[in-house]
């Protein structure tokens, strides 16, 4: 790392949605310090997406946070269709969310989901042009690129696996679907050390299907199944950035942001374990918590 790079620079992440306010959800903090936020918002049949916010109240200097107040205004004002029904629902349109990870331990197992979030969600006049969609831009630092495979077999499509710098020097890994007609180019030009900027769709679609089996006696049986898709999908991107690019992300400063991501994570898992331990009310045949620092394994490094 260099002398003047001492943190990691945060990526160029831009997530861009438009559509129907289905429901607004919220919950103060124990605290009463903040919020938090929950909305889904649909851009197309069997499309939705949530996207999540929190804030203080106050800053550090003591004024009103702006944000939070942001919030308290889809709270109160905004109407979704769980309120006000489909005709008079609002339509909300974001320009500044980002893409991150919900993180959390579940015993030992790690889970780790796409998630949405943003600071400011802005409501459509009626006059206003209303062009649903869910659309990112983001620049990320190469893993590795892999043939996509459904049960064993090639799609014709690759995977694109990378790590995204966060604000204050985190970091977290993404895996991005790439397009038939890009996946020969990423593949070719993508390599592990790379910055690239990317873009395309964010989907999240989930269809319920129900068919009826007429029985031969008493009502007949309803069958439902569910078709489901979430990816993040690469429609187009750019050449990688020009090693001494001063854009480019410092492989040292990589390393180190994966590094105290790890150690993070090590103290999420132990502090979930004590949790969930002075949770029971008998502590009778169980383990004594153990914390040790885990190092990254070269293979999972991208350089």
């Amino acid at each position: 790392m260099s002398e003047n790079q001492t943190v990691l620079r945060e990526a160029e992440n831009k997530v861009v949605l438009e559509g129907l306010l289905l429901e607004v959800r919220h919950n103060e903090w124990k605290s009463g310090e903040g919020l938090n936020i929950e909305l889904d918002i649909e851009t197309a049949p069997n499309e939705v997406h949530t996207v999540t916010g929190m804030s203080k109240y106050k800053k550090e200097d003591g004024s009103d946070n702006g944000i939070a107040k942001g919030y308290k205004t889809i709270i109160n004002d905004y109407k979704s269709v769980a309120t006000h029904g489909k005709e008079e629902a609002d339509k909300v349109r974001i320009t500044q969310g980002k893409i991150g990870l919900n993180e959390f331990y579940v015993q030992d197992n790690l889970k780790s989901y796409p998630q949405l979030s943003t600071n400011f969600v802005n409501r459509l006049k009626s006059d206003e042009e209303y062009n649903p969609r869910a659309k990112f831009e983001v620049e990320l630092f190469v893993k590795g690129v892999k043939e996509e495979k459904v049960k064993g077999e090639e799609t014709g499509r690759v995977l694109l696996e990378g790590y995204i710098p966060l604000y204050g020097g985190k970091i977290i890994p993404f895996t991005f679907a790439v397009t038939k007609e890009g996946s020969d180019y990423v593949e070719k030009n993508y390599e592990k050390g790379n910055t690239v900027k990317v873009f395309g769709d964010i989907i999240n679609f989930k269809e319920v299907k129900v068919t009826v089996q007429e029985s031969a006696f008493g009502k007949d049986k309803e069958n439902i199944t569910y078709n489901t898709k979430r990816e993040f999908l690469i429609t187009g991107g750019f050449e990688p950035y020009d090693e001494d690019d001063k854009a480019a992300f410092d492989e040292a400063a990589v390393k180190a942001a994966l590094t105290e991501r790890e150690l993070k994570l090590e103290e999420m898992k132990n502090d979930t374990k004590k949790s969930n331990k002075n949770e029971k009310k008998t502590g009778f045949g169980g383990k004594a918590v153990t914390g040790s620092s885990q190092s990254i394994s070269k293979d999972d490094l991208p350089f």
